[in-house]
């Protein structure tokens, strides 16, 4: 549900966030809400930071959790922004976390 436009004239403003490894959501998802973000990823819960990533316009994190997570330079959209269409989002989320699969077998194989 986008509610940009429903806030677009209020006084309610979201400001634009930069999450760092430290950083906590404090919102959404109840399982990683107050967790790290380097903890979430720990977690192996990638998909759920590149969904957020990807679906809400003024949250972004820093380029190294963007890269662990599968999001290279050339995937990367402009911040604020978000994909609005869900089939084009779907394809830029399964191609990132098939990113970070190959990463984790690579590492696991050299193991």
């Amino acid at each position: 549900m986008d509610l940009s436009q429903e806030f677009e004239n209020s006084s309610y403003s979201v400001n634009m966030r930069k999450l760092a490894r430290k950083s906590r959501l404090g919102f959404g998802y109840q399982d990683i809400k107050n967790i790290t973000i380097q903890d979430i990823m720990i977690m192996n819960k990638h998909k759920q930071l590149i969904n957020i990533y990807y679906g809400l316009d003024k949250i972004t994190f820093m380029d190294d959790i963007l890269e662990e997570c599968g999001i290279m330079e050339d995937a990367r959209i402009e911040k604020p922004g978000k994909i609005r269409d869900l089939d084009e989002r779907a394809k830029m989320v399964a191609k990132a976390v098939e990113i970070v699969k190959a990463r984790k077998k690579r590492r696991s194989c050299r193991i």
